[in-house]
């Protein structure tokens, strides 16, 4: 049985309008980078490419077009003055960066099971400046329209998808990249590869990843400076056979500055850019940087479609301006509510100090050593499992507690299923973002806030009460399992557990519980103290 990479992409190139807009994104998103031109440049130019495809697909190259300012100032005197006449002249250059590339051989590969190739595919990358600024290069990956996706994907059978890695046997498939200087490169000052890549296969990144850089003090001058780009697959004896298609952006920027972030704080700012169901785009969290794939779904609003990671350690103060505080002092009753406990206000920013026995505890095999049976403080754990990422990561498990950014919810007793305006208002989730409420609302309804019940029926309820639509995709569901009050991992791989806002009774929660042979979206019960994931929503 042979597999086959042949005619990986078979969609149309998409051509670029102008040099300051690239399409890029999930589905039909489409994301401007705007060039910035003046005194002091700054600019930065977007390509990409299908690795093993014979066509490349780039952006037209940013051309920055050089112009010629001639000032010409003169004064003449009269036959009876003494003084003398200046000429002043003044020649302006615009700084001018391009970035471009040319297809040396063909990025397809028929291939049969258990081989490993290498060199597969070289693409020549010429980057050129006109100024000493120097600049970056850095490396996503892009298959399927979405940033961050480093699979080399079977477009028929998902499923089978190949993940980057550095495998050359065994019976993982893998797929990996390789930069590398070209010896004949008249540059005086060749381009830095870093190590990770340089003239090694290293991983496809997962996000904006630095490859090549030159430093500050360097011109290009006429000729650029240029490095290659080549591909290395294994296909394990047991790999399915069909086409499988990868892609690899590049992205240059100019000075030397990292690619510039979408905050998940600024939801607002950009939330317009995904308008439609599916639509997806990959956002950084402000507060420790890390990056969630986010997607607008068919309820209309925007979710992460990955577990949250945020870590709540003692002694790290958070704030409305990073965090979802919303409320801290409560004017009706001119005090503070018992559960915000640990909660100061100065010049309209919310402060929230967790408590000094606050702690994301690592796991140690399958226990949260120190996990305690209590509402009366915010615990999260962090199990590590370097082979699932993206979509499919982990993330942390919080206790409801933590879950609304509180040192005591013990206060929090009243049922709230009929009225959800008495849910904690504040949340562990970035600003701008909020933790799914659960109600009686119908799910049937357009706007239920019985939220993940609407997702749940928009999405899965033709599937025989099974999690499959949970656990694919645009929701990307995970069976994590529980932490219980021993600090015990349980159910594991077999069952999913998401905490809501909503309260049941003084010690339970409303929360998201499946497996593959049923799904409560509205399951009622959970103890408060138990640890389960996080996924946050906003526009």
């Amino acid at each position: 049985m042979s597999l086959n990479i042949n005619e990986l992409c078979i969609s149309k190139v998409n051509q670029t309008k102008t040099i300051s807009e690239v399409k890029m994104g999930h589905k039909t998103t489409k994301t401007n980078h705007k060039v910035k031109v003046h005194k002091t440049v700054s600019c930065r130019v977007d390509f990409f490419y299908y690795a093993f495809r014979n066509v490349l697909l780039a952006s037209v190259p940013l051309l920055i077009v050089s112009s010629i300012v001639l000032s010409h100032l003169s004064f003449h005197s009269s036959a009876a003055s003494s003084s003398s006449g200046v000429d002043q002249i003044q020649f302006s250059l615009s700084v001018s960066c391009t970035l471009s590339s040319v297809v040396d051989s063909a990025h397809t590969k028929e291939i049969t099971n258990g081989t490993y190739h290498s060199d597969v595919g070289k693409t020549t990358i010429t980057t050129l400046c006109n100024d000493g600024n120097g600049y970056s290069v850095y490396a996503n990956g892009y298959s399927n329209n979405e940033e961050g996706n480093n699979k080399l994907i079977n477009a028929e059978h998902p499923e089978y998808s190949i993940d980057t890695g550095l495998a050359t046997s065994g019976l993982i498939s893998n797929w990996a990249m390789k930069l590398n200087n070209i010896p004949d490169d008249p540059s005086p000052t060749p381009p830095t590869i870093e190590s990770d890549y340089n003239n090694v296969y290293g991983i496809v990144p997962p996000y904006w990843t630095k490859v090549a850089s030159r430093a500050s003090g360097t011109t290009d001058m006429a000729q650029g400076s240029s490095f290659a780009t080549t591909y290395a697959v294994y296909a394990s004896s047991s790999q399915y056979a069909g086409t499988y298609q990868g892609q690899v952006k590049y992205l240059l920027t100019h000075p030397a500055y990292p690619p510039a972030f979408r905050y998940m704080q600024d939801v607002a700012k950009w939330q317009n850019e995904i308008p439609n169901p599916g639509d997806t785009l990959l956002a950084t969290d402000a507060r420790d940087n890390k990056e969630y794939w986010v997607t607008r779904l068919a309820d209309g609003h925007i979710w992460m479609t990955q577990n949250l990671d945020f870590d709540i350690e003692a002694n790290t103060t958070l704030n409305s301006q990073t965090t979802d505080l919303n409320v801290a002092y409560d004017a009706s009753a001119n005090s503070y509510p018992e559960y915000l406990d640990g909660y100061t206000e100065n010049n309209g920013v919310i402060y929230y100090d967790p408590a000094s026995s606050a702690n994301t505890i690592d796991f140690t095999g399958t226990t949260v050593p120190g996990w305690q049976n209590s509402n009366t403080a915010p615990y999260t754990a962090n199990k590590t499992d370097s082979t699932e990422t993206g979509h499919n990561s982990l993330g942390n498990y919080y206790n409801w507690t933590a879950a609304i950014a509180s040192n005591n919810s013990s206060s929090l007793i009243q049922n709230t299923l009929s009225d959800i305006s008495k849910n904690p208002k504040n949340s562990i989730c970035p600003k701008g973002w909020r933790l799914p409420t659960i109600s009686n609302e119908p799910e049937s309804l357009a706007g239920s806030t019985n939220e993940f019940a609407r997702l749940n029926y928009l999405y899965n309820r033709n599937l025989a009460n099974t999690d499959a639509g949970l656990v694919s995709g645009p929701l990307y569901f995970i069976l994590g399992g529980m932490v219980n009050y021993l600090g015990e991992l349980i159910n594991y791989t077999d069952k999913g557990f998401y905490l809501s806002s909503s309260i049941f009774n003084p010690l339970g929660l409303y929360y998201l519980d499946f497996a593959n042979d049923a799904v409560y979206p509205a399951q009622s019960g959970s103890q408060k103290y138990n640890g389960g994931h996080i996924r946050c929503l906003a526009y």
